[in-house]
């Protein structure tokens, strides 16, 4: 009998072997498999309680906690779709995306109460507000009450199809409209083999969860592979170097996930070395590519691994790691960070090409510029409601990631530029294309390019250049503070350059490229 490939069997094999294996750990609140088991039992049961039918898509909106990972399992059984949001877009952005995705059910943080039902207001079909924490207004839905009186029994998995959609994460495109990623039951699983194939994850291994939050490319990978194995989720609610440092020594945290700038401030807390963290075995940093120099000063400072991990939205997301191979481990030290800052080899499963604009693969001589495609179980099935944009990113069989990179001799990627109009600050994916939109909207603005430009904390950030309509005047300062109240703080512009025009192609196309030089002058590629 052929079974459906779904996270649930992970789940459920984890169950069996560690039943009382900490499975959760979330500040003092402490979960085995058993237990957490239960508790995703009852979120499913709970949801078919209000008459959600399968497919039905639930959001969440929260910071990191044990209510999401038992949302991530409490779904898939029942044939639900989560859809994890990110808390730093605007209300407009979020109301967007879940009358979009068609979302029927939010569950909401204590921190964003009042934003859940103003959203619950503004989206039609969003006919349930559930809401976490012990004071639960009568309007809203209690989760803790909810789970309370669900049973407890399992939901049949042999009645999941793989091929449906299981998790949706929205990212922004280069049009500026945000798309729902839509990722199987299949593409889950199968990218939790390969993780644990391609990082070496044992039960033994304690992963800090939500350093990147769950809502984020980098973040929402590790409960599925951990769960896989029977090893443990320690969650702390957001990014801090205290909370990494805390859990780290409580809870004897093996595996982290980083981008740059995060682990930058772990190097640089004060009061880092009053902690033990000898139990820390490697560090995954993925959402810009960091500087050789962080990945010797992680192992200098504090004896650990760095590597980068490199993927998208559109592929669960892990397509590349840099780790260094068997072959290379007795080169120089200083070679070895170099290759462990690169873009990185396939994972397992995972099939990597760099092709010219005639679809033709580069050489591998670490010096020819293609664009990486790649293809393998983990690819998405496409983007929700968008059959052109989905036909158009996997034409030919392969996820064209719009990333362009060299391969090298040793079958190491790099990736130098970016065909797609999206600028990564700080691990989070920017849409130049919307912040040139907002632009358009003052009336001396002309035209508008915004490209990424090097920063030494957030690895990139966007810069907005515009041409003045004749006859109209505006000062950058003007320009910006138009800007910035109207995109949220992390899509916050650097600076305004007003430039008399702009370069163009015989299209009339703006040269983005060409703009992008003077900003990179003294940089080997135009990612930082």
């Amino acid at each position: 009998m052929e079974l459906p490939l779904t996270p649930t069997r992970f789940l459920n094999r984890a169950v069996a072997l560690y039943p009382d294996k900490p499975a959760v750990i979330n500040g003092d609140a402490r979960f085995t498999y058993r237990e957490f088991k239960e508790r995703s039992n009852r979120f499913g049961h709970a949801m078919s309680g209000l008459g959600l039918g399968r497919g039905a898509v639930i959001a969440y909106l929260g910071l990191n906690n044990h209510q999401i990972l038992e949302a991530y399992y409490g779904v898939l059984p029942s044939g639900f779709v989560l859809l994890p949001l990110n808390v730093r877009l605007r209300p407009q952005d979020l109301a967007y995306i879940l009358a979009d995705a068609d979302a029927k059910a939010l569950i909401v943080g204590p921190e964003f109460a009042q934003l859940g039902f103003g959203l619950r207001e503004a989206v039609p079909g969003l006919d349930h507000l559930i809401m976490l924490g012990e004071d639960v207004p009568v309007n809203a839905l209690s989760y803790e009450r909810l789970l309370a009186d669900a049973a407890t029994d399992d939901i049949d998995y042999m009645q999941v199809d793989e091929h449906d959609v299981a998790e949706m994460f929205y990212t922004s495109g280069t049009t500026g409209r945000p798309k729902g990623v839509e990722l199987t039951h299949r593409n889950l699983y199968l990218h939790a083999l390969s993780c644990i194939a391609s990082l070496t994850i044992v039960d033994s291994d304690v992963a800090l969860v939500g350093a990147v939050p769950l809502f984020h490319v980098n973040g929402w990978g590790s409960p599925h592979y951990m769960v896989a194995v029977g090893g443990t989720m320690s969650v702390i609610p957001r990014f801090d170097p205290a909370f990494v440092c805390q859990a780290v020594e409580r809870d004897r945290v093996t595996i982290l996930g980083m981008v740059p700038t995060m682990l930058m401030a772990l190097l640089n807390y004060p009061d880092r070395s009053k902690y033990d963290l000898s139990s820390l075995k490697w560090v995954l940093i993925g959402g810009a590519p960091p500087p050789p120099s962080l990945i010797a000063a992680a192992r200098e400072q504090m004896n650990v691994d760095c590597f980068v991990g490199y993927g998208l939205s559109e592929t669960t997301p892990l397509l590349t790691i840099a780790t260094v191979k068997s072959t290379l481990t007795d080169r120089p030290a200083d070679e070895r960070y170099a290759r462990q800052a690169m873009t990185g080899i396939p994972g397992v499963g995972v099939e990597i090409r760099v092709v010219n604009s005639e679809g033709q693969d580069v050489a591998p001589n670490g010096q020819e510029i293609g664009e990486i495609w790649a293809r393998g179980d983990n690819v998405m099935r496409g983007y929700h409601n968008l059959p052109e944009d989905s036909a158009t990113a996997l034409a030919g069989g392969w996820f064209h990631t719009g990333d362009l990179a060299t391969i090298d001799e040793e079958g190491y990627i790099q990736i130098k530029d970016r065909k797609k109009d999206i600028i990564i600050s700080g691990g989070e994916n920017i849409s130049s294309v919307e912040i040139e939109d907002v632009f358009y909207q003052h009336p001396a603005v002309l035209e508008a390019a915004v490209i990424a430009v090097p920063d030494e904390k957030w690895g990139e950030v966007p810069q907005a250049l515009v041409v003045l309509k004749p006859g109209h005047s505006a000062t950058p300062e003007d320009l910006l503070a138009f800007a910035c109240e109207r995109l949220p703080r992390f899509k916050h512009p650097r600076g305004v350059d007003i430039y008399p025009e702009f370069p163009k192609t015989g299209t009339g196309k703006i040269v983005k490229t060409d703009l992008r030089e003077k900003y990179w002058e003294g940089y080997e590629s135009r990612v930082h």
